[in-house]
């Protein structure tokens, strides 16, 4: 222990050594350095106590006290030395020394001294204990048996009283070391559980006590926890929920009133009713138990438990007391620094969210200090040291006058202006050129000096982008008003050509419905009599002249169902070469004499997978297109060739073999901004009201949903050329055989016949029952219904699908759940068949008989 240490210790405990002895004394440090003192002891020199404390003895008493001798000093000198020595007490003989009496009068008193050392663990010399007492009353009576026997009883005395300062003085220093190591440890926790659990072990194992514990007490002052306490060996945990009352009403009184409990022997102490059995039912004989107190109410409690009774010291319920008292502060510490943290945490995460950056300037120093958020703002790496200097060069030439100036102002002692800023600045690193805000104001000394200037910074390069936006479009306001305007108009035309579309499609749909109602009978009627060949060679050039008619006409309600999209798609195989050259002579037709019309097609090309009715209303669609592009005449050209595509090819499709069918024309030309535009809904070069804008939108769906693709070129001047590509396909002509085999099959059972129309009724019935099908007549779905509900025994429902009243698929599917076993067949002239069950065979008017008989065997198989 160093002599700093030693000081410390002593003016800790000096009072405690005092109290101790009933005669004056000084305390010295090896060298003679008074440390502590009696005052009693120095007034009887004549010396102040507050100028004696740090002060060499022999200098102090030589400079201090004009009654001192040089004899005296020397029998001091020596003693101390022979303690220093020999490290035990020296008892000095009785000496003279003259002192001042009450009133200040010097008159000759004899002392009598003893030099006691103290020694500390290791056996070193830490203090010297100079006991001194007033021997002049026995002096006088020197040479007689009475003087000398007190003479030796005091010198008995003194020693015992040494030995009780010694032992006060060690156990003092003990206590220290105790609470320093206890502070040493709780300092290193983090959390009130560690400074608890620390606490309490120390406490426990330094009192050789059976349990230490730390409880929580609820708001209601009644109810505890046990979280954290110490056990010896052998003993259980008292961790657990309590209430307070149950261990008696001095035990709770003492708590709530901020008292210490002290009982020594609980079973004699107490007695049932106040508290004995709580305090016996977790092994409690002896206890210390100290109240923390916190606004007014018992917020906590720490204890030391003995399973066996106990005699508890003075001392150790002050070492219980102090030790509460430290941990509590501990405990406090620990939720501040927690609450700190927290605080901190939520801080920075609203600057890192806000993206905020701090500066601050030391202006005495000259020293800058910028986190690693507001260095990025600069365009300098984290780890990079800054100054004063990186500040002004990373300012933007523009902008550092202004904000020199807004900073001097904000340091200036007379103006102390707030530092509202915004400026950019050019990054050292990266180059980058950032808009920031910065606020912040300087803080001055009692003198009017600055000493710092602080604040934020927040990076604004976005509202200041967003601000000139803001600019460029007010300043472009009408001209986009016009724009928004004229495109609002545009598209409202386009809405309405797209609605005038949808109902021209609608009626045609109807129209064409109506159209194959007409279709059928006739169809059906010309084809029985083909069949039967009914009159002269004449009459059936006739018959065969009208069948065609029939069947050009069935092909252009087919077409007038395609264009009003009402017929969906059908992918079949189909003669490519065929259909080219038979839409040539439509298109032809159509273009007027002043453009010229090439069909370059190869009979023997591959099938392509297709639609026939929508790849026809495809290729009219271009040619309209390619007609159009062509005001003054030109030339269109619609061919078809076979090629294999290759990885990399133009179209992007799949490696494969597809059939090319191309419409090119040597008109107008699109420009790439057209071109990049040409397949959107509603795009049209025509202007308003000369076009959808549906026409390449509709074919690319077309070859999209059919597998294929669409390649453009287009060059202004030079004309535009639409590729489409197809898929090829095989077609086998042993299924067509094997289809006219199964219609030519003798059929025979009972068809129930359903349509409101009488004519096409009457010539489906005639076909049936030359198949050879018995047939019962209704001419409305309400009629078979009742006919099915009176028993009769059909094979085959034959129905219109557009009816008043129960339409044909609503009457199916009553049928399906009635009669399971019952087959069925839509018939109708309207493709779109909404809400139908895609598994129900379905027959399009107008049909022949062996496409009747076809789709018969379809259900029957």
């Amino acid at each position: 222990m160093d002599e700093n240490q030693s000081s410390g210790a002593y003016g800790t405990s000096s009072d405690a050594l005092f109290d101790s002895l009933a005669a004056p004394l000084l305390v010295l440090s090896p060298d003679g350095t008074i440390l502590a003192a009696d005052e009693a002891r120095l007034h009887a020199a004549g010396i102040v106590l507050r100028y004696a404390i740090g002060k060499n003895f022999f200098t102090l008493f030589q400079k201090d006290s004009d009654h001192s001798s040089d004899i005296e000093l020397r029998s001091l000198k020596a003693s101390l030395e022979r303690v220093l020595h020999s490290k035990s007490v020296d008892k000095m003989p009785a000496q003279r020394y003259p002192a001042p009496n009450a009133a200040g009068q010097v008159v000759e008193r004899w002392w009598q001294a003893v030099n006691t050392p103290l020694l500390d663990a290791d056996g070193r010399l830490v203090f010297i204990v100079h006991h001194a007492q007033d021997v002049t009353e026995l002096m006088e009576m020197r040479g007689t048996a009475e003087a000398q026997a007190e003479i030796e009883r005091n010198y008995r005395t003194i020693i015992e009283q040494l030995r009780v300062a010694d032992r006060a003085l060690r156990e003092s220093e003990d206590r220290l070391r105790f609470f320093r190591e206890l502070e040493d440890r709780l300092f290193g926790s983090a959390h009130a559980a560690d400074v608890m659990r620390t606490a309490t072990a120390m406490l426990g194992t330094r009192l050789g006590a059976s349990r230490c514990a730390y409880a929580d007490v609820d708001e209601d002052g009644d109810r505890f926890w046990i979280r954290n306490d110490y056990t010896a060996p052998g003993i259980e945990s008292s961790s657990g929920a309590y209430r307070l009352d149950l261990f008696g009403a001095r035990a709770a009184s003492d708590m709530r009133e901020g008292r210490a409990l002290v009982l020594v022997d609980v079973g004699a102490e107490l007695t049932p009713l106040a508290g004995r059995d709580g305090f016996q039912a977790i092994g409690i004989a002896a206890i210390i138990c100290c109240p923390l107190i916190k606004n007014g109410q018992l917020a906590a409690m720490m204890a030391v438990h003995q399973d066996t009774p106990r005699v508890w010291t003075d001392a150790e319920i002050a070492l219980v007391k102090e030790a509460a008292e430290r941990c509590w502060a501990h405990v406090e510490r620990v939720g501040a620094e927690a609450r700190l943290r927290d605080s901190e945490e939520r801080l920075r995460l609203a600057v890192d969210h806000a993206d905020i950056g701090f500066w601050d300037v030391d202006v005495v120093n000259d020293a800058l200090i910028w986190p690693a958020r507001t260095k990025a703002m600069f365009g300098i790496f984290p780890h990079v040291p800054v100054t004063m200097q990186d500040f002004y060069d990373g300012l933007h030439p523009d902008d550092r006058e202004k904000t020199t100036a807004a900073f001097a102002a904000a340091a200036d002692a007379a103006r102390r202006s707030l530092y509202d800023v915004e400026y950019r600045t050019i990054g050292k690193e990266d180059g980058v050129v950032r808009w920031l805000a910065a606020k912040g104001r300087g803080v001055f000394d009692h003198e009017g000096r600055c000493l710092r200037v602080t604040g934020t910074v927040v990076e604004i390069s976005a509202r200041k982008a967003a601000e000139e936006a803001l600019r460029e479009l007010n300043a472009t306001l009408e001209a986009r008003v016009t724009t928004a305007i004229a495109e609002r108009e545009e598209a409202q035309a386009a809405l309405r050509q797209s609605q005038k579309m949808e109902a021209m499609g609608q009626l045609t749909g109807g129209v064409a419905h109506d159209f194959n109602n007409l279709l059928t009978p006739i169809v059906g009627s010309l084809d029985m009599l083909q069949r039967k060949s009914v009159g002269s060679e004449r009459d059936q050039r006739l018959i065969a002249a009208a069948v065609q008619s029939a069947e050009r006409a069935k092909v252009l309600v087919q077409r007038l169902l395609a264009f009003a999209r009402r017929q969906p798609l059908q992918s079949i195989p189909v003669d490519i070469a065929k259909l080219v050259t038979s839409m040539g002579e439509l298109v032809s037709s159509t273009t007027g004499p002043q453009v010229r019309v090439i069909v370059d097609a190869k009979p023997d090309l591959p099938h392509a997978k297709a639609d026939p009715n929508q790849l026809e209303m495809a290729i009219l669609n271009l040619s309209v297109n390619a007609r159009d592009a062509m005001p003054h005449g030109g030339t269109l050209r619609i061919s078809a060739c076979a090629e294999r595509i290759r990885p990399g090819h133009r179209s992007g499709l799949r490696t494969g073999h597809y059939i090319c069918v191309s419409v090119a024309d040597t008109g107008m030309g699109m420009d790439e901004a057209t071109l990049a535009r040409a397949v959107e809904p509603f795009f049209s070069t025509k202007g308003v009201g000369k076009g959808t804008g549906l026409g390449l939108s509709m074919v690319h769906g077309l070859v999209s949903q059919l597998g294929g693709g669409i390649t453009i070129e287009s060059r202004p001047g030079l004309g535009t050329n639409v590729e489409l590509w197809l898929p090829q396909t095989q077609i086998f002509d042993q299924a067509h055989e094997t289809s006219r085999e199964r219609a030519s099959f003798a059929a025979h059972g009972t068809v129930l016949l359903v349509d409101d129309e009488e004519l096409v009724r009457m010539s489906t019935a005639a076909m049936l029952g030359e198949l050879g099908y018995a047939v019962i007549e209704a001419a409305s779905g309400e009629e078979a219904a009742q006919i099915l509900a009176e028993g009769e025994q059909v094979d085959l429902l034959v129905t219109d699908h557009l009816m008043p009243g129960i339409s044909g698929t609503e009457l199916a599917l009553s049928m399906r759940s009635s009669r399971p076993g019952l087959r069925v067949l839509l018939v109708s002239g309207y493709a779109d068949i909404a809400g139908v069950d895609p598994s129900v065979p379905r027959l399009a008017k107008p049909f022949r008989k062996d496409e009747l008989a076809q789709a018969i065997a379809g259900v029957a198989g």
